[in-house]
């Protein structure tokens, strides 16, 4: 994630919606390829598809969730890496080692895009679930074998997303799920990615420990000590999808006599 978006709509990275759809609307005019000519137009089409991709992203809150917390843990991990050059050089196995979990990283996101982009007939072929298998296996080495690398905690929360989907519903699998998202938590109190987890915890504990009363207090938790608008919107909704599922009515069984 190295396009600043905010940069790049000129706004504050603090800005609201109406701040950033006036500055779309006024550089999609000034760049529009139709007001230049020659070899402007070429620099123009260049600049009003950059514009357009920063809005598509910054006008969702919850893409602009995503990409706040995928540019900023960015930045965070760059900062790190060059103060950490310059005040503390490390060893040159370390520095292989770094290489190696960026590697198991960057090939599990790409498995973990193409389940999301996957197409019907992938689908249907059971593609999506090799993809899946492949960028879980890709996340574990991560965690496993990376520990203290800047990118295990990030793997450990698309790992335990990729857990949370699978189709076991024994209670051998959950109860080590279960303690997957605990393990998370110790590890990671305060986190780049510990409000996710959780989020995803509160799933886990809606639709397949069927435990509302756990689900409710992570959701409150959320809603009271993370202001992220993005974060709240999908708290609200499982919030509600909660509720919906608690207000079914549920069905009497009548014992049939003779």
């Amino acid at each position: 994630m190295n396009e600043d978006y905010y940069k790049t709509l000129e706004v504050h990275p603090e800005a609201g919606i109406e701040v950033i759809e006036k500055a779309y609307r006024a550089l999609a005019m000034r760049y529009h390829p139709d007001r230049h000519a020659g070899h402007r137009q070429k620099w123009a089409e260049e600049k009003f598809k950059k514009l357009s991709e920063a809005y598509s992203v910054l006008k969702d809150p919850f893409l602009r969730r995503e990409y706040d917390r995928d540019f900023r843990a960015a930045q965070r991990i760059a900062s790190r890496a060059a103060s950490s050059s310059v005040s503390n050089p490390q060893p040159q196995e370390s520095h292989g080692h770094e290489e190696e979990a960026y590697f198991h990283y960057q090939m599990g996101l790409g498995f973990f895009q193409k389940v999301q982009l996957a197409t019907s007939l992938e689908i249907l072929l059971g593609k999506q679930e090799g993809f899946l298998e492949k960028a879980k296996d890709e996340f574990e080495t991560v965690v496993r074998k990376y520990p203290q690398s800047k990118y295990s905690e990030e793997s450990y929360y698309r790992l335990l997303v990729i857990l949370n989907k699978a189709a076991d519903h024994s209670e051998a699998y959950l109860s080590k799920l279960e303690a997957q998202f605990e393990e998370f938590e110790n590890k990671y109190p305060s986190g780049t990615w510990s409000a996710e987890a959780k989020l995803e915890n509160a799933r886990f504990r809606i639709l397949k420990r069927k435990d509302p009363r756990e689900a409710r207090k992570i959701l409150h938790y959320l809603e009271t000590y993370y202001g992220d608008t993005g974060l709240r919107c999908e708290v609200r909704a499982l919030g509600e999808y909660l509720q919906g599922i608690e207000k079914k009515p549920t069905v009497r069984r009548e014992k049939v006599h003779g």
